[in-house]
């Protein structure tokens, strides 16, 4: 095939839309496949963040009905928080992001299951009900010392009441005021020569049970901000501090593979355009010059016989009727000239004859 001919222009054009659609489909396909990958992973992570406020909401239940199911609901949705947290690893390798944005969401994901499980063992010790727990022992203890209180003296018998109305004061709304009126009560008690064996032992236990179930109260906190209660309801903010921090993290990612893929559809479909453009104008323009001089030719034939150069015509398909043509003109112009001859001998003979 020659490549100065119509049919290789037309052929180089089509390879050139070919070529440019074929780029442009491998081009969508490579940046589709990237954006769908951190699609997921966007969604993994937006998943992520209904999970750990699903978390909290079993934690509150718990600590408002205390009841075990939720904690049993706490750790199903602690498992699947951390599988996802898991499935991250790979993107953060791909895309070359800080390897800590994971491991803090990990680290401090399993502080805060790990201060929340020692919360509830604390609880179960303190008490999920009142039967139950250091509750239940201080509700029979108090029950006891009601029960023994008859036949002791009128000042004794208020100190009981007493003692036993502020250790369920306490059970109720843990005031330190509360806790403090209940030791001296209890020290007051404890000052009396009078006290049967009975009652001194009952006292005596239901001192240690206060002392236990203070310490207990202690170290789930007193408020929601201090004790465990407060270390978990901090570690669940930091964990939700590093959810937003690879967000924040991968949300440049997938802007600028977006923008790199709408860049590289442009560019390709540019470059080709302009490229079909600039072979449509110079075989417009060469196509147009070698029919002119065709046109010019077959005028200029009318008058006198003259050939046409095939270099001035710019496709192989022109050359070769520019060579046909010559030739037509040269057989013409020997023809004629045959002709003549033969004319000219014609009238000699006739003027040779007598």
């Amino acid at each position: 095939m020659k490549w100065d001919s119509i049919k290789s222009r037309l052929l180089l054009m089509t390879t050139l839309c070919v070529l440019g659609m074929g780029l442009m489909t491998i081009n969508q396909h490579y940046f589709g496949q990237k954006l769908s990958a951190l699609n997921e992973q966007n969604v993994a992570l937006q998943q992520m963040q209904t999970d750990l406020l699903q978390l909290r909401r079993h934690e509150k239940d718990f600590l408002l009905r205390h009841e075990r199911r939720y904690i049993e609901q706490f750790s199903e949705q602690y498992q699947r928080f951390i599988a996802t947290v898991n499935s991250l690893d790979q993107v953060i390798g791909q895309y070359e992001l800080p390897a800590n944005l994971v491991s803090d969401i990990a680290v401090n994901s399993e502080l805060y299951a790990r201060d929340f499980y020692k919360l509830t063992q604390l609880m179960e010790v303190y008490g999920l009900t009142a039967d139950t727990g250091i509750n239940g022992e201080l509700r029979q203890l108090s029950t006891a010392l009601n029960a023994r209180a008859e036949g002791l003296s009128p000042a004794m018998v208020n100190l009981l009441g007493r003692a036993t109305y502020l250790a369920a004061d306490y059970q109720l709304i843990a005031a330190p005021k509360t806790l403090e009126a209940l030791r001296e009560t209890l020290s007051a008690t404890f000052s009396s020569q009078s006290l049967p064996v009975e009652v001194e032992s009952l006292l005596v236990d239901f001192r240690q049970q206060v002392n236990r179930l203070a310490e207990v109260k202690q170290q789930i906190g007193l408020t929601e901000q201090q004790g465990l209660r407060g270390e978990f309801r901090q570690q669940a903010h930091r964990v939700e501090e590093d959810l937003k921090a690879l967000d924040n993290a991968l949300q440049p990612v997938l802007v600028s593979h977006k923008e790199q893929a709408t860049v590289f559809s442009t560019v390709i479909a540019v470059l080709t355009s302009v490229a079909v453009i600039l072979l449509l104008v110079k075989s417009f323009a060469t196509f147009h010059r070698s029919f002119a001089n065709f046109v010019l030719f077959f005028y200029r034939c009318k008058r006198q016989y003259q050939r046409i150069d095939p270099k001035q015509l710019g496709f192989s398909e022109f050359r070769s009727l520019a060579a046909l043509a010559n030739e037509m003109v040269e057989s013409r112009r020997q023809i004629e000239r045959r002709l003549e001859k033969l004319e000219s001998a014609n009238r000699e003979s006739h003027k040779v004859a007598p």
